[in-house]
């Protein structure tokens, strides 16, 4: 099976109304629109495994929100779970653009739309910035193994300051690498830049746009009828 690329802007902006769309509209039609829209798209690009992930994740929440509905123990945890449920398309789409784009490649794509510099970057540094994060809290997990401290239900608070702690002295490490990293590949340099990589629009990327678009159009006529 030949595997979909797709331009990250695209993806960004997918990912932007997603959430947006849940202002104008609700209902079921919109979230099962959504979850088969990302779910495909997770496929066609190569995701396979990713893709159950987030379907079992999607399941055992919707399963919690079902069972709040009989169990009174669960039940004030429904209003939390229906939120999180609604934002799972958002992480698939999310996951697709950490794990497939590199951060020069996101520079380009955005570049190319001609937005704010500072917007780019930024945006560019947070995308990036979650495989980072997951990357190294396994070190810091590993760590702990080293020395024989294990995470405890039983002491929540001493456990979540072995991990907090070192997390946050990474993080601004991190800040300081990722900001010399920039700066050596004229990050801040007043020109335009070239790229190694050039994301065109192609046929593909609009007919995702229009599928998505079609789709939050029956939205509104499912809604209005």
């Amino acid at each position: 099976m030949k595997v979909l690329k797709v331009n990250p802007v695209v993806l960004i902006l997918i990912n932007m109304l997603v959430p947006t769309m849940y202002i104008f509209r609700h209902g079921t039609y919109l979230q099962t629109f959504f979850m088969v829209f990302c779910s495909v798209l997770l496929l066609v690009t190569g995701n396979v495994k990713k893709l159950v992930a987030f379907l079992v994740l999607y399941g055992a929440i919707y399963g919690i929100c079902f069972a709040g509905i009989y169990i009174g123990l669960l039940r004030f945890l429904v209003g939390f779970f229906v939120i999180v449920i609604q934002f799972v398309p958002c992480f698939m789409i999310a996951s697709i653009i950490i794990s497939q784009y590199s951060s020069t490649q996101l520079l380009s794509a955005l570049e190319a739309i001609h937005l704010p510099r500072t917007l780019v970057i930024a945006t560019t540094i947070t995308l990036k910035f979650f495989p980072t994060f997951r990357r190294e809290f396994s070190y810091i997990r590993e760590s702990m193994r080293l020395r024989g401290i294990a995470f405890s239900l039983r002491r929540p608070v001493e456990s979540f300051r072995y991990f907090i702690a070192p997390q946050l002295f990474r993080c601004a490490a991190l800040a300081e690498e990722v900001t010399a990293a920039g700066l050596v590949k004229g990050i801040d340099v007043p020109v335009k830049r070239t790229s190694y990589f050039e994301e065109k629009f192609r046929f593909t990327d609009g007919l995702v746009l229009f599928v998505f678009a079609v789709g939050i159009a029956g939205g509104f006529v499912w809604n209005a009828s």
